[in-house]
């Protein structure tokens, strides 16, 4: 794989020179493409996506085949197999779920890490950040990454699966305790409008970058976000979900609209529904908040 990458960065590159055009000419206003990350690929330290290698052949005026051959840099099924379990499985800080998933990081670090397109590896990085941060308590080791793409991805109008995935970080950082909330108003505007996309990878993605949200929003806010959560996962058919978005409707309920009944009705839902799913974990966190809510009950 080391080589297909070396193939791949010399084409671009003698391709780009002999066309006369420099790294600025093909990355623009880096919306889609950074010079850093073109700069890898070029130089074979990283493997670019499907996408990302259209984007450069078209800016070179090349046909894709002039690049790579596709079938080369096709993502093994193994690990698409462990990623889907890795983003779609809900911890609730469970100590045999988080084992799960720390075992799934490790299988793909060792087996298929340093081959994969540098946007795969972003998904793999964003979750192990994620990991060390609920277990440090520390903002920080989330920091780099943000960094690296933040200034990227605030020149977007529209977002694509990892710029979600940078956002959900960030947003996760800050509940976390980061300091400089500079673009938390801006992004958390920005988000609402990714619930008119029809992709369900997106959508998917959208769904946790709202549970970040919801970490840190204070509950007379949450409204507006509530009903695009809603709207999301009537597109995406996430029916796991639906627990929270029940223990949102119950929080609204109680908090803002001081109305007591719909609460609890709101609670005994989100309870139905997650012993429906036969997810105790889940039933035992919402009985939890229900028990903060409710401490008579």
């Amino acid at each position: 794989m080391d080589e297909l990458k070396r193939e791949i960065g010399y084409k671009i590159k003698t391709i780009r020179r002999s066309c006369g055009k420099t790294q600025i000419d093909i990355c623009g206003d880096e919306s889609e493409l950074t010079i850093r990350q073109l700069a890898r690929i070029e130089n074979g330290q990283a493997l670019a996506t499907l996408p990302k290698l259209l984007l450069i052949a078209d800016k070179l005026g090349v046909s894709l085949q002039n690049i790579v051959d596709v079938k080369a840099i096709e993502i093994p099924k193994a690990f698409l197999k462990l990623k889907d379990e890795l983003i779609h499985s809900q911890t609730y800080a469970d100590k045999r779920r988080i084992e799960r998933k720390e075992a799934i990081l490790e299988e793909i670090y060792e087996n298929y890490y340093e081959n994969l397109p540098e946007e795969e590896q972003l998904i793999v990085d964003v979750t192990q950040a994620r990991f060390d941060i609920y277990g440090s308590s520390d903002a920080t080791y989330g920091l780099g990454l943000v960094e690296e793409y933040f200034q990227q991805l605030l020149k977007k109008k529209y977002f694509s699966v990892n710029d979600l995935l940078i956002i959900e970080l960030y947003f996760f950082c800050c509940a976390m305790g980061l300091e400089d909330k500079e673009h938390f108003e801006e992004l958390a505007q920005k988000v609402l409008l990714c619930s008119e996309y029809e992709d369900k990878a997106s959508l998917a993605q959208m769904e946790k970058v709202l549970l970040s949200l919801f970490i840190q929003i204070q509950t007379e806010d949450s409204l507006i976000y509530i009903q695009t959560f809603e709207k999301i996962i009537a597109k995406t058919r996430h029916i796991f979900y639906r627990p929270h978005l029940f223990l949102l409707k119950a929080k609204y309920a109680l908090f803002v609209d001081k109305n007591i009944l719909e609460a609890e009705s709101f609670y005994e839902k989100a309870i139905s529904l997650a012993e429906l799913l036969d997810d105790q974990v889940l039933v035992q966190r919402i009985l939890a908040e229900k028990q903060i809510d409710f401490p008579t009950t």
